[in-house]
């Protein structure tokens, strides 16, 4: 993806926010154990990830992420904090990265703010966080607990600026009005610009949700996993405005049902199997700027050449055709053996077809063939 390999490296790679850039050196270059920590927020796309790494990489230090919508109750961060507080002199110059902080609060919060506000007067090592709001129940006393920097969309001018030497660096050429149309749509975002410039430049618009609908699951499902690269096939991703759980569910029939030998089937499903479990917490926690991630991680299911075709259902159409040929015989058979006990078609199903079925596998039920007959003249009136 453009939005991770051209990621910048250092504070002077990224572009926007100069102000609050300025004060983000000036923490790091001042911190004490004293020092409180340092709480970035502002839109998506904006450059608080980007600029924490860059300034920790500069500084020497490692940093040890966390998401805080893992850890909502308090016992799950004191799990993840406290070790790192107690072996201070094992981490070194080590930083402690929290992402998305305004995600610990509201309605699935069970002492996580607590006892993140209580780490955070202890802790002896630096501390950053980032967050999209400051307005967020207990954000405030977050906010008042921190050096808090805020950073603004990025101006058009320098999205223009930056767009133009990652399309320079990609060899790619667009026109002057989709550059305009690209970055005016971005309202500021860097992320949302780079996978919109490069989805067009692969020959894909990822629709905005005011024009035409982009691809339909099939489409774009057959185009994802028949794209000549891993790019195409992000963009693919991009440009398909689906329900996340049908795009899921599309890809897994698609793998489940192709011609893979068994590793390459089991790799591509623990991406499917992220980006479910992923979906599943985003759900739960009505998080949705997680969402963000969903694609990139779906978009490791693609790779170049192999045998994968859109399938609408994870059954392989053999064993479709046998429930469908066989299912109302085995309706049939459960409401004449219903008739002769007494008892409704579901609960033979649950009670007695098993054992039956095993009894007439072991030739122990005489008139078998009989039988058969029956259950074919109740399975024509059907």
């Amino acid at each position: 993806m453009w939005s991770e390999r051209h990621r910048p490296g250092t504070l002077r790679g990224m572009v926007g926010n100069e102000e609050a850039r300025a004060r983000v050196a000036e923490w790091f270059d001042g911190w004490s154990a004293k020092s409180k920590p340092l709480l970035l927020t502002g839109p998506p796309g904006t450059g608080k990830t980007t600029l924490a790494h860059a300034a920790a990489r500069a500084r020497g230090y490692g940093m040890v992420e966390l998401n805080a919508s893992d850890a909502r109750s308090k016992s799950r961060l004191a799990g993840i904090l406290d070790p790192m507080r107690e072996n201070r002199a094992l981490t070194g110059r080590t930083m402690l990265f929290i992402d998305e902080v305004d995600g610990i609060h509201g309605r699935s919060d069970y002492g996580g703010a607590a006892a993140l506000l209580q780490f955070l007067k202890a802790a002896d090592l630096p501390v950053v966080m980032a967050s999209n709001s400051e307005d967020a129940g207990k954000m405030r006393e977050i906010v008042k607990a921190s050096v808090h920097v805020r950073f603004r969309p990025v101006p058009p001018r320098l999205l223009r600026m930056f767009l133009a030497r990652i399309l320079e660096s990609e060899g790619v050429r667009l026109g002057p009005g989709t550059i305009i149309r690209i970055v005016s749509e971005a309202r500021g975002d860097i992320r949302s610009m780079l996978n919109r410039a490069q989805a067009l430049a692969g020959g894909l618009d990822p629709q905005t949700k005011t024009s035409e609908p982009g691809p339909d699951i099939e489409e774009g499902v057959t185009s994802f996993f028949g794209a000549g690269s891993p790019q195409e096939a992000a963009a693919v991703l991009y440009s398909m405005w689906t329900d996340p759980r049908e795009k899921i569910n599309a890809i897994y029939s698609s793998i489940v049902t192709a011609d893979l030998d068994p590793g390459r089937r089991a790799r591509l499903l623990e991406a499917v199997s992220e980006a479910d479990m992923l979906h599943g917490r985003i759900l739960s926690t009505q998080e949705w700027r997680l969402l963000r991630y969903l694609n990139p991680i779906l978009a490791r299911t693609y790779e170049k050449g192999k045998p994968v075709r859109y399938a609408r259902y994870n059954l392989d159409f053999r064993v479709l055709n046998r429930i469908r040929f066989d299912g109302s015989k085995i309706r049939a058979l459960n409401r004449h053996l219903g008739k002769r006990l007494h008892m409704s078609g579901s609960a033979v199903a649950t009670l007695v077809l098993p054992y039956y079925i095993k009894m007439v596998d072991d030739g122990t039920i005489p008139g078998a063939e009989e039988f058969g007959d029956i259950i074919a003249k109740e399975a024509k009136l059907q």
